[in-house]
């Protein structure tokens, strides 16, 4: 007969829950029983009930929201159903919602989180003490095998969060241990296949969870839990196995009330228990420390669902960063030249976070369900996509004028994301800001869009290609292959771009932007495990120290790099196009490895609350701000206002914001949450019935005015009306002017005739045309709206070949952009050293002209043949004689384009070239 010694303690501290051991000398094992006193966990000696309690799955009445970020720790979970805290029920697989997933814009899940219920049976008045019996085999002897019981699908562990903790941030704390990887094996792949889909578990029916269920009273013997004994499980590690066991206070008698029902924690779920004796002895002093051979064991790593990806919290702060520096090149002019790039820091964030999800998806069960993916974008993109389109058509149809202007080719094509391709074949330009168009950064979002319709499908068409390798070598493959077409684009970018043309064409293409995204898929497919079992979706694979080495040294050098490019790299320039854009886009893909790796100063910066505010709304924020910025100067700066461009930026920006804000709280995160059948239910259902009506009154309103403004969309602005009606009435006037050269007038004192004059310029001397003529009977005028050096080279180079060009040519452009390097010496040397060349100083408040009107100031005084016509100075004087958009003039103000061109050509025949000529903008 086996005699039981027990020895315990009852000192207790207030931060200190005491622990009692006993040790049980038997003939085959060392039985050592801890347990916890609920006197000291508890006020009053009892765990508090249900009531007081909280319901286990909703927390508490007065809980208070919990952002579900990197800091919540795996044992955070909900003891019912293995959900984190802000985890929510499974939707209908048509339409669940997917919270885990890091979408390219950023997203901020804030959902109340589950509280940890106490641990234990039933209670009575007396405090109740938590035993564990560790069992540890005598050398001596050996015990018998137990069978362990099968375990079925409802029985085997889940993973218990969509997400993970971040790993440490710096070498103050340790990196989450890399995952093993379950995929370089063949082996390892069935283990995979053979594991269950991981999600939120069913009603738990482990023989623990059975164990754990009190059974009623008996009248005539009341217990406080029964249930069969079942042997022990084996500890994982090889120690002893673990049972909890309940023990009775002494001098207590039992609780006749049945205990409820009180779910375990995941990490003892699976653990069978036993009812323990009884016992009245008083509780003896704590033995000394137990050999390692019986420690408890520790809880095993969290492991990520299959399928999903952990929250970088830095990637948010990263968006944040690429948001705002659109914003500011769009709204502030020049402050920020490189602010376009973004757009291509976007581009890297949604080929790195799709390709993981896919990375995840395949691994988990060597599938890729394309209908679910696709859904869950639409469901991403489409709501808040569709909301901008509809409201900005209202306002604008409302506004009316030019912001109106072809409202339904622009409507349409952003629709169905295939924006970027309207606008190359109606050869718009990004970077010329003389016609608005409220949808023109919708190129960007089609762009993305056909990116998630094409990569998905090569994804899936690459791992069939490689379907007898391990999962690792076929995502390598990729890798090559996602590789070798980013290199393509590039090429294909710097090969169709043209120094003396417009680079839009090359900067809308998704086959020559398409680098960006498959920069980003690249460095996911290194750095994704496809492990169902991985503690973490982008293990580190380096050792510690050179991992830490890198994030204190390349991390930064990346960030500041991509930082300084956002500063000097213009839009426009050869570079940019020939290299620029690429090595933006790499240092992009550092910075988000450094992100997710949580190692350096970046990601602490990037963690910063402001700019992951910005980052969980840059989507919204991207959408807004062009149209809003495109209204706010429709209405502050007009024609002949003073309205400073920084006044109108920042009413924009503050707008923007706003509706951002609204946006993302009432359009974004209602349907990624809850899908497009979850949010009409939730409407339906709503007890304020005046909400749903309000809803389905804005959106009835909203849709009639966009209806309405699209169907009376005018096809051109004004200023473009106009300048098609110059260009007629240039026609009439050319024949005229043609029939005069065969009778020659003789001309003004100090000017040539104007049979000697040839004059190729742009929109602006197309508006001047008839003054021109009026003034020099004769000329030849060649006028062409949205020209550039470039097309009159062409023309020069036409009238050259015919021996047309006479002996005083006027060259009038810069309003559509300055000459590339080079080209104004090509034109001359065309020219030839006799002719007598006036160049035309451009005005304008438009990006782009300044530059053009210092570069033929500084040019003139290089060459002998060369002069000035004080347009600039002229126009600024009086800016009441110009257009709508304070660049063409009309009325009165085409005579004094005629004047300025007059006064350059009367130091073409003196040969005395006036210094003074200058430009105040």
């Amino acid at each position: 007969m086996t005699t039981l010694d027990v020895d315990s303690s009852s000192q207790s501290t207030q931060n200190d829950t005491p622990t009692k051991e006993m040790r049980v000398p038997t003939g085959l094992a060392m039985v050592v029983l801890d347990y916890t006193d609920d006197a000291a966990r508890f006020p009053g000696g009892k765990p508090p009930d249900d009531a007081e309690r909280g319901s286990a799955t909703d927390g508490p009445p007065d809980a208070e929201p919990r952002e579900e970020t990197a800091e919540t720790t795996s044992a955070e979970t909900n003891p019912r159903d293995g959900r984190g805290p802000g985890d929510q029920a499974p939707p209908s697989p048509d339409d669940a919602a997917d919270p885990a997933e890091q979408q390219p814009h950023g997203l901020g899940d804030d959902q109340p989180g589950a509280e940890d219920a106490p641990l234990g049976g039933g209670h009575s008045d007396a405090p109740t003490r938590q035993f564990r019996v560790l069992v540890a085999p005598e050398p001596t002897g050996r015990p018998e095998p137990v069978e362990e019981p099968a375990q079925t699908a409802q029985q085997r562990p889940v993973a218990n969060t969509e997400e993970t903790p971040d790993p440490p941030e710096s070498a103050e704390a340790p990196e989450a241990p890399a995952a093993p990887d379950t995929t370089e094996s063949a082996d390892a792949e069935a283990v995979a296949e053979e594991s269950p889909p991981a999600g939120p578990s069913a009603p738990d029916e482990s023989p623990a969870a059975e164990q754990s269920r009190p059974e009623p009273p008996q009248p005539e013997q009341p217990q406080p839990e029964q249930s069969r004994p079942k042997p022990p499980r084996p500890d994982p590690r090889g120690t002893a196995p673990t049972v909890p066991v309940t023990r009775q206070a002494p001098g207590r008698a039992p609780d006749p009330r049945p205990a409820p029902k009180r779910p375990a924690p995941a990490a003892q779920r699976a653990r069978p228990t036993a009812p323990p004796p009884h016992s009245s002895r008083p509780a003896p002093a704590r033995p000394p420390a137990r050999p390692a051979a019986t420690a408890a064991p520790e809880p095993a790593a969290t492991t990520l669902k299959p399928g999903r990806i952990r929250r970088a919290p830095a990637l948010d702060g990263l968006r944040g960063i690429a948001v705002l520096s659109v914003v500011v090149y769009h709204l502030f002019g020049t402050v920020l030249r490189g602010g376009y790039l973004g757009v291509d820091v976007f581009f890297v964030l949604s080929g790195f976070l799709i390709t993981s999800l896919l990375v995840r998806e395949f691994g988990a069960g060597g599938e890729i369900s394309l209908s679910h993916f696709w859904l869950r974008r639409v469901r991403r993109i489409v709501p808040a996509a569709v909301t901008v389109l509809v409201v900005s058509t209202a306002i604008a149809g409302l506004i009316g004028g030019d912001v109106a202007v072809q409202l339904w080719p622009q409507f349409t094509s952003s629709m169905f994301f295939v924006n970027n391709w309207v606008q190359i074949a109606q050869s718009q330009s990004y970077f010329a800001d003389t016609t608005p168009r409220i949808f023109m950064h919708y190129w960007s979002l089609a762009i993305e869009e056909q990116f998630y319709v094409v990569w998905p499908l090569l994804f899936v068409a690459l791992m069939w290609l490689r379907r007898r390798r391990p999962v690792r070598r076929r995502l390598l493959f990729a890798a090559v292959a996602a590789t070798v077409l980013a290199f393509a684009s590039v090429a294909l970018m710097a090969w169709l771009y043209q120094p003396d043309a417009d680079p839009s064409r090359v900067y809308f293409g998704s086959e020559t932007h398409a680098f960006g995204l498959l920069s980003g898929v690249v460095l996911a497919l290194l750095v994704t495990s496809p492990a169902s079992n991985a503690t973490d979706s982008w293990p580190r694979k380096l050792p510690r120290r050179t991992a830490q080495i890198i994030g204190w040294t390349l991390g930064p050098l990346a960030f500041a790099g991509l930082i300084a490019l956002m500063f000097v790299l213009p839009d426009t320039a050869p570079i940019t196009y020939r290299g620029g854009l690429f090595a933006a886009c790499v240092l992009a893909a550092a910075v988000v490895y450094n992100a997710v790796r949580v190692t350096g100063p970046v990601p602490r910066l990037l963690r910063l609350p402001a700019l992951r505010w910005l980052g969980e709304r840059s989507f919204s924020l991207y959408l807004w701000h062009w149209p809003v910025m495109v209204f706010v100067k429709h209405w502050l700066m007009g024609p002949h206002s003073e309205t400073p461009l920084w006044v109108a930026g920042t009413i924009a920006a503050v707008i923007s914001l706003v509706a951002s804000e609204l946006s993302y709280r009432w359009i974004e995160t209602p349907f990624r949450r809850l899908g497009f059948r979850g949010v009409l239910t939730a409407l339906g259902s709503n007890a304020h019935r005046a909400r749903p009506a309000v809803v389905a009154v804005v959106t009835t309103v909203a849709v009639l005015l966009a209806g309405s403004a699209l169907g009376t969309s005018p096809a051109k602005s004004q200023l473009e009306l106009q300048l098609d009606h110059l260009a007629e009435q240039q026609k009439e006037a050319q024949r005229q002017a043609d029939e005069q050269a065969k009778h020659p007038q003789p001309p003004a004192t100090g000017l040539p005739a104007g049979t000697d004059v040839t004059a190729v310029g742009d929109s602006v001397m197309l508006a001047a045309s008839a003054s021109l003529r009026k003034k020099f009977p004769g000329i030849y005028i060649d006028a062409e709206v949205s020209r550039h050096y470039t097309g009159g080279e062409v023309v020069l180079q036409d009238l050259a070949s015919s021996d047309k060009i006479r002996d005083y040519v006027v060259l009038g452009f810069g309003t559509n952009g300055q000459a590339f390097p080079g080209q104004l010496d090509r034109i001359l040397r065309m020219l030839g050293p006799d002719r007598k060349v006036v160049l035309v100083v451009p005005y304008g408040p438009v990006e782009g002209i300044p530059q053009a009107a210092r570069q033929v100031i500084a040019y003139a005084p290089t060459r002998k043949n060369v002069f000035l016509a004080p347009w600039c100075s002229a126009a600024a004087a009086h800016p009441d004689l110009l257009g709508p958009d304070d660049v063409h003039p009309f009325g009165a103000g085409t005579d004094l384009y005629t004047g300025a061109v007059a006064q350059g050509l009367e130091q073409a025949v003196s040969g005395e070239r006036d210094t003074s000529i200058g430009c105040p903008l």
